[in-house]
């Protein structure tokens, strides 16, 4: 039996392919979050990003992150800076188990490369 596709374009069924990805990952990440609130497991609460930067949260939508308190243990977050901004300091942080994230000694900060 074939796999069920688009009825489009290899380059549809792509995008198609993706989204799906998108979604399981997506609801993945959520049960976690639940889990964790619900069942109070340990979490971190969300951190503040880097003056000139930002902070991308893999599987999760901008409107998710608007409304999300806290991510899950082994959550990793990673830093980004605008323009020809390099972060200095760790790049990526992780929820630990103690609700702490990696590094938190060490301030990441978004310098001018130029």
């Amino acid at each position: 039996m074939e796999a069920v596709r688009g009825g489009g374009s290899p380059s549809t069924d792509r995008l198609l392919r993706h989204m799906l990805v998108t979604l399981m990952v997506t609801l993945q990440l959520n049960h976690l979050i639940l889990e964790s609130v619900f069942n109070n497991r340990p979490c971190c609460a969300i951190i503040r990003p880097p003056r000139e930067g930002g902070i991308r949260y893999r599987g999760l939508t901008q409107e998710q992150i608007r409304s999300v308190q806290v991510l899950p243990v082994d959550y990793e977050i990673e830093y980004i800076c605008r323009g020809n901004r390099v972060i200095v300091g760790p790049k990526v942080r992780k929820c630990l188990p103690n609700g702490t994230w990696t590094d938190m000694s060490h301030k990441s900060q978004c310098y001018d490369s130029t």
